[in-house]
């Protein structure tokens, strides 16, 4: 028993000593107190700003850019021979004349003006007679460094248009470098002028020809003359004996100016009356050369007709008193004389003068200027303006065609 009390005894005074032993030992330490304190103090934290940066660096970049480079190579003359000049015999200057069915007449004619072109200039020349126009422009336009061509001027035209050939000189014929259509009527009839072909018969020698038809058909549809019929008789001659014969009413021709008096001037287009040979008052007649000549021979004083009723006089002396000119066509410039657009200077310049002196002389009478040829009179310096009414007329008639 008393070891029983013994052992609580002892429990409760280890139960008892361990908390007033932390509370005496607590009692022992200084006391601490909490005090709030306020002070300044520096902090340093990072400051976001909105800001935009443009950051430069270097790249390198590659890229393919195309480079001309001059290559130099060494080359035997053999492989570059030297052209022969223009005008040797290795390379003759081409000589192209109009389109005819008649050969021999131009290798004869044709080669005397060949033959005295190469004596005066040195030049080798060939003879060439295109089949038709379309030939010869292409002729001149494929070789333009030694081709000179005759060219009809619708031809001429065309050529300038392709391949600027360069215009030379224009033909003369009956010393005016143009031909003239004519309307001849009557002189017992009250027609005078062209309006009064409204209702008429007219005669033409071919509806094809410039001057003395297509030319003035272009005029009356202008002015709203209707013929009541145009009627085709294959030339000048026999349109001025259907009129002779009463069969028409008109005919049209080609018309040839009067040579004046002293040939102190030529007959001029648009101021001279084309019977200006009346003012003498005096009957043509054929004098013993064969010419119709009123009053004298122009040396004398006199005029010179050469229109076409001047081939029927023979036959018809009455034809100066029966009929009379009542117009004439636009002026219808002849045949061109070109270069090709390429054709050297000097040779040029020598040929020019050359063919200007020939043709322009009494040896031109056996060539080109013979009655079975050309029957040219000369040629004169031109230059393209000449021929805008030819490129007025085909420009007309292509946009009739398209229509």
């Amino acid at each position: 028993m008393n070891n029983l009390w013994g052992r609580i005894t002892r429990r409760i005074t280890r139960w008892l000593f361990i908390p007033f032993t932390i509370l005496f030992l607590s009692a022992c330490q200084a006391q601490i107190s909490l005090v709030e304190v306020t002070r300044e103090v520096e902090v340093t934290r990072p400051i976001v700003v909105e800001a935009t940066v443009e950051v430069t660096r270097e790249l390198q970049v590659t890229r393919e850019v195309p480079v001309e480079v001059e290559v130099t190579r060494l080359v035997e003359l053999d492989e570059l021979p030297t052209p022969a000049a223009v005008g040797s015999p290795e390379r003759p200057i081409q000589l192209l004349f109009l389109p005819t069915d008649d050969s021999r007449v131009v290798e004869v004619r044709g080669g005397l003006l060949v033959d005295a072109l190469q004596e005066a200039t040195g030049y080798t020349f060939e003879l060439v007679v295109p089949p038709d126009d379309e030939s010869a422009i292409a002729a001149v336009c494929e070789a333009p460094r030694e081709t000179i061509a005759f060219l009809t001027p619708q031809a001429y035209v065309q050529a300038a248009a392709e391949c600027e050939v360069q215009i030379s000189h224009a033909a003369l014929r009956f010393d005016v470098p143009y031909t003239l259509g004519m309307v001849i009527a009557r002189s017992d009839q009250s027609l005078t002028s062209l309006t009064d072909l409204n209702d008429k018969i007219v005669a033409v020698s071919d509806t094809a020809a410039w001057a003395t038809y297509r030319l003035l058909a272009a005029e009356w549809e202008a002015s709203g003359i209707t013929p009541a019929e145009v009627r085709e008789v294959g030339s000048d001659s026999a349109a001025l004996l259907a009129v002779l014969e009463g069969e028409v009413d008109a005919a049209t021709a080609v018309f040839n100016p009067p040579i004046l008096p002293r040939n102190e001037r030529t007959w001029v287009y648009g101021v001279d009356d084309p019977e200006i040979w009346r003012d003498a008052d005096v009957a043509p007649r054929r004098n013993p050369f064969g010419y119709i000549d009123v009053l004298a021979s122009p040396a004398n004083g006199g005029y010179r007709i050469r229109d076409v009723r001047a081939a029927l006089f023979d036959t018809h002396p009455e034809v100066f008193d029966e009929t009379e000119i009542i117009a004439l066509s636009e002026p219808w410039p002849n045949e061109a004389l070109v270069f090709g657009s390429e054709f050297p200077l000097v040779p040029y310049q020598q040929i020019q003068q050359a063919l200007e002196s020939f043709l322009n002389s009494e040896a031109c009478a056996q060539a080109l200027c013979a009655s079975d040829f050309y029957q040219w009179t000369g040629i004169t310096p031109i230059t393209a303006d000449f021929y805008d009414l030819v490129s007025v007329q085909l420009e007309i008639e292509s946009t009739e065609e398209e229509e």
